[in-house]
């Protein structure tokens, strides 16, 4: 992948965003008490946005070209190789139980390469010596006391088992795709009523994500899917007040 993505960038002629004119602001903990284009008009940071939008979608700014995964969640979901290896799963149980996984594990593709072609038992004896999941793991939304890495070999497989019949009726039930929030709901309300999460929604999106960006019939991948505090206080930047908080979908 990296060097499919050396080839990529090879003839980029940069052309690199400038924030010129931007106001120094405080930082907390490393990060802006508000936006550095305070006094810009909204228009002007709307414009500012959709540049970034458009070179990002290029790779023409050095920084998005070199170092695409600078920010927490890709733009282009349907770039990651996840998207490539799942559209070959044609079991419905097999697809939600691995894409849950991986996105429990907070995307970590060794724990789902092993599971899909080694089997769970391969995988339990793996985690005795390695990883489980990627560093920035969000555990806060585990039950307490959740020993992730026993977790992650039954309980997504649980999951997909109580799941994939009722995910696929209910889809054809509505005669169209779920849009990417409905199943994501779906998922934390099982995963709070039957696994017992406190806050299981954050990789119940990743898993919406997923499925949309490798099974569009499943998943419409054009729906709205809200992010979490860090999208909103990423949108402060622009709209210049803060977001973040409890949104209704």
């Amino acid at each position: 992948m990296q060097n499919t993505l050396a080839q990529f960038i090879e003839n980029v002629e940069y052309r690199n965003i400038t924030y010129k004119g931007t106001s120094p602001v405080l930082l907390k903990d490393g990060k802006p008490t508000e936006s550095w284009m305070k006094d810009w008009p909204l228009e002007k940071r709307l414009d500012k946005f959709f540049e970034f939008c458009q070179e990002f979608d290029l790779r023409r700014d050095q920084l998005l070209a070199e170092d695409y995964q600078i920010f927490s969640h890709r733009l282009h979901w349907h770039e990651h190789p996840f998207c490539d290896i799942m559209k070959k799963v044609t079991d419905p149980k097999l697809r939600l139980w691995y894409t849950l996984t991986f996105s429990f594990s907070n995307e970590h593709w060794g724990t789902l390469t092993r599971l899909m072609y080694q089997g769970p038992e391969n995988l339990r004896e793996h985690f005795k010596e390695n990883r489980h999941a990627r560093n920035d793991l969000f555990q806060i939304y585990y039950p307490k006391n959740t020993l992730v890495k026993d977790w992650l070999i039954d309980g997504p497989k649980q999951a997909a088992e109580d799941m994939w019949e009722f995910l696929e009726k209910h889809r054809h039930r509505l005669e169209r795709p779920f849009t990417m929030m409905e199943y994501a709901k779906l998922l934390e309300k099982y995963f709070k009523e039957k696994q017992n999460f406190r806050s299981p929604l954050y990789p119940c999106k990743n898993t919406a994500r997923y499925m949309a960006m490798a099974y569009p019939d499943i998943v419409d991948p054009e729906t709205v899917l809200f992010g979490g505090t860090g999208h909103f206080d990423g949108m402060a930047q622009i709209f210049g007040v803060n977001l973040n908080g409890k949104v209704q979908y």
